[in-house]
């Protein structure tokens, strides 16, 4: 039964659906991806002629954007056009909702988040206006000044469109959304079966680092989900020689560019090995161009759309990465003790290769609080399913079971390299690709933090697929249990994480509801959840942001739900 399971997995014969369904999951995927990207070029466009977000600009970009985004895939797919625009809005629609079911209890979404989009919501135009407008709370922080801000704008748009504010979350659900369309339809093409299909596409896409930060406007899982797209989109291209494979992958790649510094040097890397890739598939001319096609959309991302930041940055602090380069740069792994220290204790004399492998085969850990030890892989404990869903786990970030997934990996990829000359050309491809992103992991120097290496998550996925294509049953009974495995971790981090965040967020929604009934006037210090005043504003609360040495009450109440595994805020009934 195992073996027939496996033999109608791979190649089964190409009816008129598998024909179809491909084009149709292509089409509403390029919808979704092309949605924040649209939104935020006609948002820069409009800061360089000097406008500003406001409520009615905000109505019409998204409405317009979204327009757009339905309708351009199915000019380049016109097979499509009767049924992917209607799955995109669907899907668009239930990002939306879904995201505005819990407030964003994390500590960075509450603060520097939450500044920028708010600040961009009430009218700065960072392009002109390098100093922001008062904004709620504590003075802003230099991360909202000069970090990219794509998926803010959005964030923004939605805020000032008069929608609530935890809808601004909606943009990992829609690359999210648009990242399981794509790979399914490439899955769907290359001629997995469905069930092959469903379970690859859900082990890629429910990265831990996306299910830890579902519920948050934090953008590490929107990077590794634009990276996972982007890969897919050239590889499907150089396959199938037709260039509106390719508008999805640029998509994302521009809005990766956008999202967080390091995105830049990671597509330099994956860049590389997608024109390698070319030219080893298809020979010199193809190689030529996607070097071509890469490197104006990046450039324009960058040096155009980018300017601010990046050049902006550049321009007036001597680097594109201020404020963690240049003039008066401030160190945030290792702040020794202060704000700003980020590398836990056990880390900090290791070198960098040790550092990543004790995150690698360590407890899933904060960092913080007990001493986190090293493990025997596929063992899991409590306090570690408990780790697990929080939003910034400093080590083994990617769950309990990653360690053991690797292991496995490692065996596979071994076995599959013994019999190469038995491996099919989808088995190389994805081989190669695993190296690519394999490459982009261990350049990075932060890399023992989960977060901060995303990709990580591909490698046992692409090394799986391969492994279900091959003709050994060991190989193949190798590649399900890299994705049983996979999928294992997915699940413990998605609940720990859905659920713990579902409980901050309504011991939040308790305290604020009891607060507004008292129709008291309150003095609040966010002490970094600079959020939680404007939800209790709009509540109908009478907050008033008061500087934490003027809180007068001799009991003040902290925040309910304050963040992961943390206290803070004060509340107290401002004196009559």
């Amino acid at each position: 039964m195992i073996d027939q399971l496996f033999q109608n997995g791979y190649k089964r014969e190409h009816a008129d659906t598998r024909a179809r369904t491909p084009s149709v999951l292509w089409a509403a995927g390029t919808s979704l991806i092309l949605f924040p990207v649209l939104v935020f070029a006609l948002t820069t466009l409009w800061f360089v002629v000097g406008g500003a977000i406001t409520p009615d600009f905000g109505r019409i970009v998204l409405v317009v954007c979204a327009a757009i985004a339905l309708y351009v895939p199915g000019r380049l797919f016109p097979e499509t056009s009767r049924v992917a625009p209607f799955l995109a809005l669907g899907l668009g629609v239930l990002a939306a909702l879904v995201a505005s079911l819990l407030h964003d209890t994390s500590i960075d979404g509450q603060h520097y988040h939450f500044q920028a989009i708010y600040a961009l919501a009430e009218g700065w135009n960072p392009v002109h206006k390098p100093a922001p407008p008062p904004i709620v709370g504590d003075a802003i922080t230099p991360w909202a000044v000069h970090y990219p801000r794509a998926v803010w704008l959005l964030s923004a748009n939605v805020l000032a469109a008069g929608l609530p504010l935890a809808m601004v979350k909606l943009s990992l659900l829609l690359v999210l959304f648009a990242a399981a369309a794509l790979v399914g339809g490439a899955l769907f093409r290359a001629g997995y079966s469905w069930l092959f299909t469903l379970a690859l596409t859900c082990a890629a896409v429910l990265n831990p680092i996306v299910l830890a930060q579902i519920w948050t406007s934090m953008n590490d899982g929107i990077l590794a989900l634009c990276i996972l797209i982007f890969v897919v989109s050239m590889v499907t291209w150089i396959e199938q020689e037709n260039r509106s494979f390719l508008v999805s992958g640029v998509a994302a790649m521009m809005l990766a560019l956008n999202l967080k510094f390091s995105a830049i040097p990671t597509f330099v890397i994956l860049c590389a090995f997608a024109c390698a890739g070319a030219y080893l598939m298809r020979g010199r001319p193809k190689a030529y161009t996607a070097a071509a096609i890469l490197f104006v959309p990046a450039f324009a991302a960058i040096f155009l759309l980018g300017w601010s930041p990046y050049m902006q940055n550049f321009l007036e602090h001597g680097h594109i990465f201020h404020p963690l380069m240049g003039k008066d740069a401030i160190d945030i792994m290792i702040g020794d003790g202060t704000a700003y220290d980020n590398t836990p204790n056990v880390l900090k004399e290791m070198s960098a290769a040790e550092r990543f492998f004790f995150s690698l085969f360590s407890e899933t850990h904060a960092g913080y609080g007990t001493l986190p030890h090293l493990k025997i892989p596929f063992t899991v404990s409590p306090e570690e399913l408990r780790a697990a869903g929080g939003v910034d786990v400093r080590l083994a970030g990617f769950g309990p079971f990653f360690s053991g997934s690797i292991l496995l990996t490692l065996g596979t990829a071994i076995l599959l390299f013994v019999r190469r000359a038995e491996c099919g050309p989808a088995a190389r491809v994805l081989l190669f690709v695993a190296a690519g992103l394999l490459v982009s992991v261990i350049l990075m120097p932060q890399n023992w933090w989960a977060r901060y290496v995303p990709q990580f998550w591909f490698v046992p996925v692409c090394v799986a697929a391969a492994a279900l294509t091959d003709s050994s049953r060991l190989a193949r009974s190798l590649g399900a249990a890299i994705v049983a495995v996979s999928l294992a971790g997915s699940l413990a981090v998605g609940g720990a994480s859905s659920w713990l965040s579902a409980n901050r967020s309504l011991e939040a929604a308790a305290q604020i509801e009891r607060l507004a009934e008292t129709g008291t006037r309150y003095c609040v210090n966010p002490d970094m959840a600079e959020s939680r005043i404007f939800i209790m504003q709009n509540a109908g609360i009478e907050a008033v942001y008061t500087p934490v040495e003027a809180i007068a009450c001799d009991a003040p109440e902290g925040f309910d739900g304050y963040g992961p595994d943390r206290t803070g805020g004060l509340i107290c009934a401002c004196p009559a």
